[in-house]
């Protein structure tokens, strides 16, 4: 799956001078409202990639739990088939006379 990757930051933070904080400067021309909108973009593709996984680990917990049912329900057929073998080869009790 290939995706949009843009080119990484070419501002620093540094001291705004309108004293309301910080705000990018630098050598490129970017508004803060486009870094704001790259950095959205990422955070997106990020989240879409998360929940990618998140699915993906969920499915293959079901499929454990569904291989686990399935041994659970072997086991015991098994058991069954062999608790009817011991009865088998228990000894006949004498003929009564």
């Amino acid at each position: 799956m290939e995706e949009d990757n843009p080119p990484p930051f070419t501002s620093s933070f540094g001291a705004g001078t309108s004293g309301a904080g910080p705000s990018f400067q630098g050598t490129s021309n970017m508004s803060n409202d486009e870094v704001l909108a790259r950095m959205m973009s990422r955070m997106d593709i990020f989240d879409t990639r998360l929940n990618g996984m998140e699915t993906m680990i969920a499915d293959h917990f079901q499929s454990i739990e569904i291989m686990h049912g399935s041994l659970d329900s072997r086991m015991d057929t098994m058991q069954g088939q062999l608790q009817t073998i011991l009865q088998l080869l228990q000894p006949l009790p004498p003929p009564e006379h």
